[in-house]
């Protein structure tokens, strides 16, 4: 009995670990400063099917990868769990590129109209984005 709550236990803090939100040079997906923005995967760990993803919001320099709350690179199982992500955060498909060149493909994504992310304060409240000034 007593193994088996423990492994439940292990199960259900597994399972917490897994739905820490993501970043973006250590800020929220959800809270950046941007209407559109551009991912694409690079290769994830080496012998996995996982990919690890870079994100472009105009922000300039070297281009981050979507971290987790501890700074560690986040791997997906693929494109379509990173889009799915990021729609419950606040974004949309515009278009897919594809490079023919590099053969990358490219996600192009904008802000969801009227979508308010969820701001982390302790006051409960959400930060409105407000898309005239572009800021929230």
């Amino acid at each position: 009995m007593k193994t088996r709550f423990f492994l439940m236990m292990l199960f259900v803090a597994g399972s917490v670990s897994l739905a820490r939100a993501q970043y973006v040079n250590e800020t929220p997906i959800g809270s950046l400063d941007a209407d559109y923005i551009r991912i694409w995967s690079d290769s994830g760990p080496l012998l996995s099917s996982k990919v690890t993803v870079r994100v472009d919001w105009g922000q300039g320099g070297r281009i981050p990868q979507i971290t987790d709350d501890r700074r560690r690179v986040v791997s997906f199982n693929g494109m379509i769990a990173v889009l799915n992500m990021l729609s419950k955060e606040g974004f949309e498909l515009m278009e897919i590129v594809r490079d023919a060149k590099e053969e990358n493909e490219f996600f192009y994504l904008r802000r969801k109209e009227g979508f308010v992310p969820f701001s982390g304060d302790s006051e409960g409240g959400a930060v409105e984005y407000d898309p005239v000034t572009h800021s929230r």
